[in-house]
């Protein structure tokens, strides 16, 4: 079964024509299905349909006991196998006569047991089987757990590139089982090409290539990324270091020391601007005594993933981190952290984090002075609609979470800001005897006040809202006083009455 789900997984969940190998694999599939639609037609009764049954099972089980790995059931089943095709010609002697021999007609001492419809069906879904299986056995066919991260070459001297929020790329690979479990990102590389390209925003096609043999790249997802090509510039920030996972004998990082504490940072104008940290990222695995080392430095978005068009100068620093005894566990709230702004006329009603706390450890000192965390920081620049996001955990040094994911999941709400505008509605005639026309009308239009969202009130124009006035009473010529009321006004959806002015209209009808 997970053999199946890597097949639609890797060839068939992002659509015909996404590779070339999809016309392969799919060729494959019809000519299966053509040759056991004529055996299933040419074996076509209860005895040999029973028979076949018997053969599918038994390769099912030889299926089932390899991936589990059970040597006696899979032996067992092979022997099954041979026993039952080779008494294939002889269970069904008088089919595999009329199939080789020399008679130009089958035999048909048993009616059909299966009609056309059923045979076909049984093709059709014995092919898929029988192909996804094959294509599968020895191999799997996935997406990798992380995204690579985009890489842009050829810039032009002085400038650099940025992704926006699309720093990596998705690939779905096919590899041995036993390569699969130990592919990583870094055994792949996804380059865009910037070559000749000036200062401006392209859309251009990502390359994605593999680093080790016999692993096929299946798909990449996007093909293209949008890239902003704009000026270099340097800024200096803070070494921070990030930690995961956990150190032995119920110890701790305490507060990392570094050499040099700041470093320069070079990247796109528009990465920098926002960019305060340079992280090492540090991976604990049941140290028990000092670390003292160098680590790379890396700048990461408030997701963690890793942005590739920065660089640090020193690349690397000195950090000396010691372990010590982890004091009392601390649950504390945690504060979200932004940057940038909303879209005109909207603003942010609330912003609600899953989880809301965390359970952190770390020296008792440190934990005593703890009374908050936060996130790391995440934009909200541009939004006009409710967005969920993921964003981590701010953890400051020394202070470990005690969960296995340090992500937390954010969801955004924001709302119009109201306001109001005056408009003339446009006044229109209900019921007006068709003996009669309006000749004139005191005053000559109505002012509206009227409340909605910022943004929908400046596309409203006058047109859009509407007076209905009743004249079906009136059937004579003559001057009448028509009182408005609210229910006589049209209004799109999100748009409020406020006043409006006057509240009578004297209206002239006179004979056509």
């Amino acid at each position: 079964m997970q053999t199946l789900k890597d097949i639609w997984q890797g060839w068939m969940q992002f659509g015909v024509g996404d590779t070339t190998r999809w016309l392969y694999f799919s060729f494959d599939i019809l000519l299966v299905a053509l040759i056991l639609y004529f055996i299933v037609r040419a074996f076509n009764s209860r005895k040999n349909i029973n028979y076949f049954a018997l053969i599918g099972l038994a390769l099912a089980i030889l299926v089932i006991s390899a991936y589990i790995t059970l040597p006696g059931l899979h032996i067992l089943a092979q022997f099954g196998l041979v026993l039952l095709v080779i008494g294939l010609p002889l269970f069904l002697d008088d089919r595999w006569l009329g199939l080789f021999g020399s008679k130009v007609s089958l035999p048909t001492t048993e009616p059909p047991y299966l009609n056309s419809f059923l045979v076909g069906l049984f093709s059709i879904i014995g092919s898929f089987i029988i192909v996804g299986l094959v294509s599968g056995i020895g191999a799997k066919t996935a997406e990798l757990p992380n995204g690579v991260p985009l890489v842009a070459v050829n810039l032009p001297a002085g400038m650099a590139a940025s992704f926006g929020s699309q720093v990596t790329a998705r690939v779905i690979v096919s590899a041995e089982n036993g390569q699969w479990r130990s592919l990583t990102a870094d055994n792949f590389s996804a380059v865009v090409d910037v070559a000749a390209q000036g200062e401006g925003t392209y859309d251009l096609p990502i390359k994605l290539t593999s680093k080790l043999q016999d692993v096929t790249i299946v798909r990449v997802n996007p093909r293209s990324v949008v890239v902003t090509v704009e000026p270099v510039i340097k800024k200096t920030v803070v070494v921070v270091a990030k930690f995961t996972g956990q150190a032995g004998e119920e110890l701790v990082p305490d507060e990392a020391v570094f050499n040099p504490v700041k470093v320069e940072a070079s990247g796109p104008k528009s990465v920098l601007t926002d960019l305060t940290q340079a992280v090492i990222q540090v991976k604990l695995n049941g140290e028990t005594k000092k670390i003292s080392q160098k680590f790379s430095l890396v700048a990461l978005t408030s997701s963690g993933e890793v942005i590739g068009s920065v660089s640090f100068n020193p690349p690397e620093v000195e950090a000396t981190i010691d372990l010590v005894k982890a004091g009392n566990l601390k649950t504390v709230g945690i504060r979200p952290i932004t940057t940038g702004q909303v879209a005109g006329g909207y603003w942010i009603k609330s912003i609600t984090l899953d989880p809301s706390v965390a359970t952190v450890t770390g020296p008792i000192d440190q934990l005593s002075a703890l009374s908050e965390l936060t996130t790391e920081p995440f934009s909200v620049a541009g939004l006009n609609q409710d967005t969920t996001l993921s964003t981590a955990l701010a953890l400051p040094s020394g202070i470990t979470g005690t969960g296995s994911s340090q992500k937390i999941s954010v969801k955004i709400d924001v709302e119009g800001t109201s306001s109001v505008k005056t408009i003339t509605p446009e006044l229109n005639y209900d019921g007006l005897s068709s003996a009669l026309k309006v000749t004139t009308v005191t005053p000559t239009s109505v002012s509206t006040l009227v409340s909605g969202l910022s943004n929908v009130l400046t596309a409203l124009v006058d047109s859009t809202i509407k007076i209905k006035i009743n004249l079906s009473p009136y059937q004579s010529p003559g001057t009448y006083s028509i009182t408005i009321r609210t229910t006589d006004f049209t209004l799109p959806d999100g748009i409020g009455l406020v006043s409006f002015l006057p509240s009578a209209l004297s209206i002239t009808l006179e004979n056509k």
